[in-house]
Protein backbone atom coordinates (compact mmCIF):
# COMPACT_ATOMS: atom_id res chain seq x y z
CA UNK A 1 0.00 0.00 0.00
CA UNK A 2 1.22 3.48 -0.88
CA UNK A 3 -0.51 6.53 0.55
CA UNK A 4 0.19 10.04 1.80
CA UNK A 5 1.25 10.07 5.43
CA UNK A 6 -1.26 12.77 6.46
CA UNK A 7 -4.21 10.70 5.21
CA UNK A 8 -3.04 7.51 6.88
CA UNK A 9 -2.25 9.21 10.20
CA UNK A 10 -5.55 11.10 10.20
CA UNK A 11 -7.64 7.97 9.62
CA UNK A 12 -5.72 5.93 12.20
CA UNK A 13 -6.33 8.79 14.63
CA UNK A 14 -10.07 8.42 14.09
CA UNK A 15 -9.92 4.68 14.80
CA UNK A 16 -7.47 4.31 17.68
CA UNK A 17 -10.10 4.93 20.38
CA UNK A 18 -11.80 1.71 19.25
CA UNK A 19 -8.63 -0.39 19.63
CA UNK A 20 -8.80 -2.09 23.06
CA UNK A 21 -5.91 -1.60 25.47
CA UNK A 22 -6.30 -5.08 26.94
CA UNK A 23 -7.73 -8.13 25.23
CA UNK A 24 -6.83 -11.82 24.98
CA UNK A 25 -7.38 -11.54 21.22
CA UNK A 26 -4.22 -9.65 20.24
CA UNK A 27 -5.39 -9.15 16.65
CA UNK A 28 -7.90 -6.62 18.03
CA UNK A 29 -5.00 -4.42 19.17
CA UNK A 30 -4.43 -3.49 15.55
CA UNK A 31 -6.08 -1.71 12.64
CA UNK A 32 -6.85 -3.88 9.65
CA UNK A 33 -6.00 -2.55 6.20
CA UNK A 34 -8.29 -4.21 3.67
CA UNK A 35 -8.60 -3.20 0.03
CA UNK A 36 -8.45 0.55 0.54
CA UNK A 37 -10.19 0.67 3.94
CA UNK A 38 -9.05 0.71 7.58
CA UNK A 39 -11.05 -1.27 10.15
CA UNK A 40 -10.89 -1.27 13.97
CA UNK A 41 -12.98 -3.40 16.32
CA UNK A 42 -13.34 -4.34 19.99
CA UNK A 43 -16.13 -6.85 19.19
CA UNK A 44 -18.74 -4.42 20.59
CA UNK A 45 -18.13 -1.68 18.02
CA UNK A 46 -16.53 -1.99 14.59
CA UNK A 47 -15.58 1.11 12.60
CA UNK A 48 -14.54 1.17 8.95
CA UNK A 49 -13.13 4.25 7.18
CA UNK A 50 -12.13 4.70 3.56
CA UNK A 51 -8.58 5.74 2.73
CA UNK A 52 -8.33 8.41 0.04
CA UNK A 53 -5.45 8.43 -2.44
CA UNK A 54 -4.17 4.86 -2.19
CA UNK A 55 -1.91 4.53 -5.26
CA UNK A 56 -0.85 0.90 -4.89
CA UNK A 57 -2.01 -2.18 -3.00
CA UNK A 58 -5.79 -1.89 -3.28
CA UNK A 59 -6.04 -5.69 -3.14
CA UNK A 60 -3.82 -6.12 -0.06
CA UNK A 61 -4.76 -7.12 3.52
CA UNK A 62 -2.59 -6.71 6.61
CA UNK A 63 -2.73 -5.59 10.24
CA UNK A 64 -1.10 -2.39 11.50
CA UNK A 65 -0.12 -2.93 15.18
CA UNK A 66 -0.91 -0.30 17.81
CA UNK A 67 2.84 0.08 18.35
CA UNK A 68 3.06 1.69 14.89
CA UNK A 69 0.31 4.29 15.40
CA UNK A 70 2.55 6.91 17.01
CA UNK A 71 5.39 6.18 14.59
CA UNK A 72 3.12 6.80 11.60
CA UNK A 73 1.94 10.05 13.16
CA UNK A 74 5.54 11.22 13.60
CA UNK A 75 6.61 10.56 10.01
CA UNK A 76 7.46 13.53 7.76
CA UNK A 77 4.96 14.60 5.12
CA UNK A 78 5.02 12.59 1.96
CA UNK A 79 4.30 9.10 0.71
CA UNK A 80 4.28 6.11 3.06
CA UNK A 81 4.60 2.53 1.83
CA UNK A 82 3.59 -0.50 3.90
CA UNK A 83 4.16 -4.03 2.61
CA UNK A 84 3.42 -7.41 4.17
CA UNK A 85 4.70 -10.92 3.62
CA UNK A 86 3.27 -14.00 5.32
CA UNK A 87 5.73 -16.08 7.36
CA UNK A 88 5.55 -18.83 10.00
CA UNK A 89 2.61 -20.70 8.48
CA UNK A 90 0.61 -17.54 7.93
CA UNK A 91 -0.02 -16.86 11.64
CA UNK A 92 2.51 -14.02 11.77
CA UNK A 93 3.31 -11.44 9.13
CA UNK A 94 6.49 -9.64 8.25
CA UNK A 95 5.57 -5.96 7.93
CA UNK A 96 7.78 -3.28 6.38
CA UNK A 97 7.18 0.47 6.50
CA UNK A 98 9.08 2.97 4.32
CA UNK A 99 8.91 6.75 4.28
CA UNK A 100 11.71 8.60 2.51
CA UNK A 101 14.93 7.48 4.21
CA UNK A 102 13.00 5.87 7.09
CA UNK A 103 12.51 2.11 7.19
CA UNK A 104 11.04 -0.12 9.89
CA UNK A 105 10.49 -3.90 9.92
CA UNK A 106 8.46 -5.85 12.47
CA UNK A 107 6.23 -8.85 12.94
CA UNK A 108 2.46 -8.65 13.28
CA UNK A 109 -0.57 -10.92 13.37
CA UNK A 110 -1.87 -12.27 10.09
CA UNK A 111 -4.87 -10.41 8.68
CA UNK A 112 -6.78 -13.71 8.85
CA UNK A 113 -6.78 -13.40 12.66
CA UNK A 114 -8.91 -10.23 12.55
CA UNK A 115 -12.67 -10.80 13.14
CA UNK A 116 -14.71 -11.05 9.95
CA UNK A 117 -17.30 -8.37 9.16
CA UNK A 118 -20.82 -9.52 9.93
CA UNK A 119 -23.13 -10.27 7.01
CA UNK A 120 -26.66 -8.85 7.22
CA UNK A 121 -29.36 -11.19 5.91
CA UNK A 122 -32.27 -10.33 3.68
CA UNK A 123 -34.54 -10.16 6.73
CA UNK A 124 -32.61 -7.20 8.16
CA UNK A 125 -34.50 -3.90 8.43
CA UNK A 126 -33.16 -1.01 6.36
CA UNK A 127 -33.72 2.74 6.19
CA UNK A 128 -31.83 5.70 4.72
CA UNK A 129 -31.51 8.99 6.59
CA UNK A 130 -29.69 12.23 5.92
CA UNK A 131 -26.52 12.30 8.02
CA UNK A 132 -27.24 15.78 9.35
CA UNK A 133 -30.66 14.67 10.66
CA UNK A 134 -29.12 11.60 12.30
CA UNK A 135 -26.33 13.58 13.97
CA UNK A 136 -28.69 16.34 15.12
CA UNK A 137 -31.08 13.85 16.71
CA UNK A 138 -28.26 12.08 18.54
CA UNK A 139 -26.65 15.34 19.66
CA UNK A 140 -29.93 16.73 21.02
CA UNK A 141 -30.53 13.82 23.41
CA UNK A 142 -27.17 12.13 24.06
CA UNK A 143 -26.45 14.22 27.17
CA UNK A 144 -29.43 12.52 28.86
CA UNK A 145 -28.08 9.00 28.24
CA UNK A 146 -26.48 7.57 31.36
CA UNK A 147 -22.85 6.61 31.99
CA UNK A 148 -22.13 3.28 33.70
CA UNK A 149 -25.74 2.89 34.80
CA UNK A 150 -26.88 -0.29 36.54
CA UNK A 151 -29.57 -0.63 33.88
CA UNK A 152 -28.03 -1.10 30.41
CA UNK A 153 -31.04 0.56 28.78
CA UNK A 154 -30.12 3.80 30.57
CA UNK A 155 -26.73 3.61 28.80
CA UNK A 156 -28.42 3.45 25.41
CA UNK A 157 -30.14 5.89 23.09
CA UNK A 158 -33.48 4.67 21.77
CA UNK A 159 -34.09 5.14 18.04
CA UNK A 160 -37.72 4.28 17.42
CA UNK A 161 -38.96 4.65 13.84
CA UNK A 162 -42.71 4.47 13.28
CA UNK A 163 -45.52 6.40 11.60
CA UNK A 164 -43.10 8.25 9.33
CA UNK A 165 -40.93 9.58 12.18
CA UNK A 166 -37.66 8.57 13.80
CA UNK A 167 -37.79 9.30 17.53
CA UNK A 168 -34.61 9.79 19.59
CA UNK A 169 -34.93 9.30 23.36
CA UNK A 170 -32.35 9.26 26.14
CA UNK A 171 -32.75 9.06 29.92
CA UNK A 172 -30.59 8.43 32.97
CA UNK A 173 -33.06 8.53 35.86
CA UNK A 174 -32.60 12.27 36.46
CA UNK A 175 -33.53 13.71 33.08
CA UNK A 176 -35.12 12.71 29.79
CA UNK A 177 -34.56 14.15 26.31
CA UNK A 178 -36.62 13.52 23.18
CA UNK A 179 -36.40 14.67 19.58
CA UNK A 180 -37.70 13.44 16.22
CA UNK A 181 -37.12 13.73 12.48
CA UNK A 182 -39.15 12.50 9.47
CA UNK A 183 -38.17 9.01 8.29
CA UNK A 184 -40.02 6.17 6.62
CA UNK A 185 -39.45 2.74 8.09
CA UNK A 186 -40.24 0.61 11.11
CA UNK A 187 -37.60 -0.36 13.67
CA UNK A 188 -36.62 0.17 17.29
CA UNK A 189 -32.93 0.14 18.20
CA UNK A 190 -31.24 0.68 21.57
CA UNK A 191 -27.82 2.03 20.58
CA UNK A 192 -25.06 2.13 23.25
CA UNK A 193 -23.91 5.63 24.15
CA UNK A 194 -20.35 4.90 23.06
CA UNK A 195 -21.50 3.96 19.56
CA UNK A 196 -23.52 7.18 19.35
CA UNK A 197 -20.42 9.15 20.33
CA UNK A 198 -18.50 7.43 17.54
CA UNK A 199 -21.15 8.47 15.02
CA UNK A 200 -20.71 12.10 16.09
CA UNK A 201 -16.90 11.88 16.20
CA UNK A 202 -16.61 10.31 12.74
CA UNK A 203 -19.01 12.91 11.30
CA UNK A 204 -20.62 10.92 8.43
CA UNK A 205 -21.82 12.93 5.43
CA UNK A 206 -24.58 12.47 2.86
CA UNK A 207 -27.03 9.59 3.19
CA UNK A 208 -26.61 7.06 6.00
CA UNK A 209 -27.94 3.55 5.45
CA UNK A 210 -29.24 2.10 8.73
CA UNK A 211 -29.35 -1.71 8.79
CA UNK A 212 -30.18 -4.03 11.67
CA UNK A 213 -30.81 -7.74 12.14
CA UNK A 214 -32.07 -7.40 15.72
CA UNK A 215 -28.65 -8.01 17.28
CA UNK A 216 -26.41 -5.57 15.42
CA UNK A 217 -26.99 -2.11 13.96
CA UNK A 218 -24.94 -0.68 11.12
CA UNK A 219 -24.70 3.00 10.09
CA UNK A 220 -23.04 3.11 6.69
CA UNK A 221 -21.93 5.68 4.13
CA UNK A 222 -19.44 5.42 1.30
CA UNK A 223 -16.63 6.71 3.51
CA UNK A 224 -17.41 5.48 7.03
CA UNK A 225 -19.30 2.63 8.67
CA UNK A 226 -20.11 2.23 12.38
CA UNK A 227 -21.38 -1.18 13.45
CA UNK A 228 -22.48 -1.87 17.02
CA UNK A 229 -24.18 -4.47 19.12
CA UNK A 230 -27.58 -3.26 20.25
CA UNK A 231 -28.99 -3.47 23.77
CA UNK A 232 -31.79 -6.00 24.20
CA UNK A 233 -35.03 -5.34 26.06
CA UNK A 234 -37.99 -2.96 26.03
CA UNK A 235 -37.16 0.71 26.47
CA UNK A 236 -38.89 2.75 29.15
CA UNK A 237 -42.36 4.20 28.57
CA UNK A 238 -41.60 7.92 28.55
CA UNK A 239 -44.67 9.37 26.83
CA UNK A 240 -46.42 10.33 30.07
CA UNK A 241 -43.40 12.37 31.15
CA UNK A 242 -44.09 14.81 28.31
CA UNK A 243 -47.75 15.47 29.11
CA UNK A 244 -48.82 19.12 29.21
CA UNK A 245 -48.58 20.78 32.65
CA UNK A 246 -50.59 23.82 33.79
CA UNK A 247 -47.84 26.41 34.32
CA UNK A 248 -45.90 27.56 31.25
CA UNK A 249 -43.27 30.31 31.18
CA UNK A 250 -41.38 31.59 28.13
CA UNK A 251 -37.79 32.85 28.41
CA UNK A 252 -34.80 33.71 26.28
CA UNK A 253 -32.68 30.56 26.25
CA UNK A 254 -29.27 32.28 26.38
CA UNK A 255 -30.24 34.54 29.28
CA UNK A 256 -31.54 31.53 31.21
CA UNK A 257 -28.44 29.48 30.35
CA UNK A 258 -26.04 32.25 31.39
CA UNK A 259 -27.84 32.85 34.68
CA UNK A 260 -27.81 29.15 35.62
CA UNK A 261 -24.14 28.91 34.63
CA UNK A 262 -23.22 31.82 36.92
CA UNK A 263 -25.10 30.26 39.83
CA UNK A 264 -23.46 26.90 39.16
CA UNK A 265 -20.01 28.47 39.49
CA UNK A 266 -20.86 29.27 43.13
CA UNK A 267 -22.67 26.02 43.92
CA UNK A 268 -21.65 23.84 46.84
CA UNK A 269 -21.51 20.04 46.58
CA UNK A 270 -24.99 18.64 45.95
CA UNK A 271 -26.62 22.05 46.27
CA UNK A 272 -29.75 23.04 44.39
CA UNK A 273 -30.41 26.33 42.65
CA UNK A 274 -33.79 27.75 43.66
CA UNK A 275 -35.79 29.14 40.75
CA UNK A 276 -38.84 31.30 41.61
CA UNK A 277 -41.35 32.22 38.92
CA UNK A 278 -43.50 35.29 39.43
CA UNK A 279 -45.81 37.17 37.09
CA UNK A 280 -43.16 38.64 34.79
CA UNK A 281 -39.82 37.45 36.16
CA UNK A 282 -37.81 34.36 36.98
CA UNK A 283 -35.53 34.72 40.01
CA UNK A 284 -32.49 32.44 40.34
CA UNK A 285 -31.06 32.20 43.85
CA UNK A 286 -28.19 30.29 45.48
CA UNK A 287 -27.10 30.72 49.09
CA UNK A 288 -24.32 28.96 50.95
CA UNK A 289 -21.46 29.76 53.32
CA UNK A 290 -19.52 31.65 50.65
CA UNK A 291 -22.22 33.12 48.42
CA UNK A 292 -25.62 34.76 48.45
CA UNK A 293 -26.30 34.98 44.72
CA UNK A 294 -29.47 36.24 43.12
CA UNK A 295 -30.34 37.12 39.52
CA UNK A 296 -33.57 38.04 37.78
CA UNK A 297 -34.43 37.10 34.21
CA UNK A 298 -37.40 38.67 32.48
CA UNK A 299 -40.11 36.34 31.22
CA UNK A 300 -41.31 36.83 27.65
CA UNK A 301 -44.92 36.21 28.64
CA UNK A 302 -46.71 36.84 31.92
CA UNK A 303 -47.87 33.86 33.98
CA UNK A 304 -50.87 33.71 36.30
CA UNK A 305 -49.49 31.34 38.93
CA UNK A 306 -46.16 31.52 40.71
CA UNK A 307 -43.96 28.55 41.60
CA UNK A 308 -40.65 27.93 43.39
CA UNK A 309 -38.63 24.88 42.38
CA UNK A 310 -35.18 23.48 43.21
CA UNK A 311 -32.99 22.21 40.37
CA UNK A 312 -29.56 20.67 39.96
CA UNK A 313 -27.84 23.38 37.85
CA UNK A 314 -25.54 20.85 36.14
CA UNK A 315 -28.49 18.90 34.75
CA UNK A 316 -30.30 22.07 33.76
CA UNK A 317 -27.22 23.37 31.96
CA UNK A 318 -26.83 20.15 29.98
CA UNK A 319 -30.47 20.32 28.90
CA UNK A 320 -30.36 24.01 27.95
CA UNK A 321 -27.18 23.55 25.89
CA UNK A 322 -28.89 20.91 23.73
CA UNK A 323 -31.41 23.43 22.42
CA UNK A 324 -30.72 25.53 19.31
CA UNK A 325 -33.73 27.84 19.56
CA UNK A 326 -33.60 31.45 20.66
CA UNK A 327 -36.39 31.03 23.21
CA UNK A 328 -37.75 28.09 25.16
CA UNK A 329 -40.92 27.27 27.10
CA UNK A 330 -40.71 25.99 30.67
CA UNK A 331 -43.63 23.76 31.65
CA UNK A 332 -44.30 22.92 35.34
CA UNK A 333 -47.02 21.85 37.79
CA UNK A 334 -45.52 21.98 41.32
CA UNK A 335 -42.14 21.95 43.16
CA UNK A 336 -42.09 18.15 43.40
CA UNK A 337 -42.76 17.43 39.73
CA UNK A 338 -40.32 17.54 36.79
CA UNK A 339 -39.53 20.70 34.83
CA UNK A 340 -40.20 20.29 31.12
CA UNK A 341 -38.31 22.36 28.54
CA UNK A 342 -39.66 22.83 25.00
CA UNK A 343 -38.22 24.54 21.95
CA UNK A 344 -40.23 27.25 20.23
CA UNK A 345 -38.66 26.26 16.88
CA UNK A 346 -38.48 22.44 16.84
CA UNK A 347 -39.85 19.24 18.39
CA UNK A 348 -37.01 18.95 20.91
CA UNK A 349 -38.14 18.37 24.50
CA UNK A 350 -36.33 17.74 27.78
CA UNK A 351 -37.49 16.78 31.26
CA UNK A 352 -35.34 17.44 34.33
CA UNK A 353 -36.26 16.12 37.78
CA UNK A 354 -36.30 18.66 40.65
CA UNK A 355 -34.47 18.60 43.98
CA UNK A 356 -36.58 18.83 47.11
CA UNK A 357 -36.44 22.27 48.79
CA UNK A 358 -38.37 24.09 51.49
CA UNK A 359 -40.97 26.31 49.85
CA UNK A 360 -42.22 28.17 52.93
Amino acid sequence: MKIQKVELANKIGKLKSIVPKRTPKTALQTVLYKEGYLIASDLEITVTVKLEGVTDGLDERFLIPESMFSLIGSLPAGEVEIKAKDIINGKRTGLELKSGKISNKLQAESADMFPATKEMGEEAVRAAIDAEDLKAGILHVLYAVGDSAANKMMESLCMDCKNGELNFTGLDGHMIAWDKTPLEGEFKLLIPKRACQQILNLDPQGKVQITSDGFTARFETEYVTIETRIVSGDFFKTERMFLEMPITAAVNRKKFLDAINRANLLRGEGQAVIISFDTDTMKIKLTNSTADYEEEVELLESINEGIKIGMDPRLLLAALKSFDSENIYINMVDPKSPMKLLSDESDLKAVVLPIAIRTD
